[in-house]
């Protein structure tokens, strides 16, 4: 009888062990802040990425970790901005996240856009993209404060009206807005929004924008594409809408080849 205790102690023991998660391999990213265009606290960041941070397992396998916090005040390029960053640290990341609004605006039009610039010649990226190789900083460029569905900012970051401009919103000019989260938005896009924060908003585009890193088809890497559908074996028609929000708008092959990216 005790032989059969000690057996089905260690069978627990083992069921309980093999149940225990195995903590993640990190995607490490620095966070640099361009202050002139769209400040972010430290708590925001890290905020987002702990969201972020849940989905990107759950696609790759992999976590992402905050590994290093910046304020930059400079109002220089994305670039000056990151390569500024990898002259001046010696312990670098495997990519780094930049809250702003972007060259030329770009993310203040688009939300968030990835950019591939060249590392430092004695730095190797554990996580190798098979067109960039190893030598590369993987960035997504991210406007935090950015305007969902704006109404009454007429173009501007600031409030001029409770009513609707010309354009900004579909339908009649005028309408009222609606609030969500301390803006304004349209009164249409207000039933997606619902259930969402500024938070969850930011932390979406993050898995997205590392991926561009890992393929080589721009816009045709995005679900909805044709190349996608194809890529994917799927019908010509194929969209379903939890499916695309799940794989945060991206092809869903492009995370396979990121987790086997991984050569420390």
């Amino acid at each position: 009888m005790n032989h059969l205790l000690s057996v089905l102690a260690i069978l627990l023991t083992l069921a309980a062990c093999s149940g225990s998660p195995t903590p993640p391999i990190y995607f490490k990213v620095a966070v640099i802040v361009d202050m002139t265009t769209d400040p972010v606290t430290r708590e925001q960041a890290e905020d987002v990425l702990a969201v972020a941070n849940q989905k990107f397992i759950d696609l790759t396998g992999f976590g992402l970790q905050l590994h290093d916090f910046v304020e930059d005040h400079s109002g220089g390029s994305i670039a000056s901005l990151v390569e500024n960053h990898m002259e001046h640290t010696s312990d670098l990341p495997n990519g780094i996240l930049v809250f702003s609004v972007g060259d030329e605006d770009r993310a203040r039009i688009h939300r968030a856009y990835a950019q591939q610039i060249p590392a430092p010649k004695d730095f190797k990226n554990a996580f190798i993209s098979p067109y960039l190789g190893d030598g590369y900083m993987y960035v997504a460029i991210l406007q935090f404060n950015y305007r969902y569905a704006a109404c009454g900012y007429a173009g501007t970051g600031i409030i001029q009206s409770h009513l609707s401009s010309p354009g900004e919103c579909p339908g009649a000019d005028g309408q009222a807005c609606a609030g969500w989260h301390g803006m304004q938005v349209c009164p249409a896009a207000l039933e997606f929004l619902e259930g969402h924060t500024p938070i969850d908003m930011a932390a979406g585009t993050i898995p997205h924008e590392f991926m561009h890193s890992f393929s080589d088809k721009g816009p045709d890497d995005h679900y909805s594409s044709e190349a996608c559908r194809a890529a994917m074996g799927w019908e010509p028609s194929h969209y379903v809408f939890e499916e695309a929000e799940y794989y945060s708008d991206f092809c869903p092959f492009v995370y396979d080849v990121f987790g086997d990216s991984y050569r420390p």
